[in-house]
């Protein structure tokens, strides 16, 4: 069998393309690869960065609620003893009033 040139074309065609599908196999997709982990990582710190940032916000908002129960807390056991006084001081005085009132018979 005689070859011809067009023969000669399609064999060195065919083991050019042999050729680019191995460099892009195992040159080209690594690098890829590699450029797309890189990617994965930056965009894996600035997620962790995100979430402690916001979890310092959370911490931070958590006292200040903390804070202002306690005070609030204050607050109503304070208006709690004054009204309970308040009551107290109103009892004694109905009391007195009923002592002066009402006579003892023995």
């Amino acid at each position: 069998m005689k070859r011809n040139g067009l023969d000669i074309t399609v064999l060195i065609l065919g083991i050019a393309c042999i050729g680019l599908m191995t460099v892009n196999r195992y040159i080209f997709r690594p690098v890829w690869k590699s450029e797309i982990r890189t990617e994965l990582r930056e965009v894996k710190k600035e997620i962790k960065n995100d979430l402690h940032d916001s979890r310092d916000e959370v911490k931070e908002a958590s006292k200040e609620v903390k804070s202002e129960l306690k005070e609030s807390g204050k607050e109503r056991k304070q208006t709690l003893k004054e009204s309970h006084n308040e009551v107290k001081a109103e009892i004694q005085e109905a009391k007195t009033e009923l002592k002066e009132t009402l006579p003892l018979s023995y």
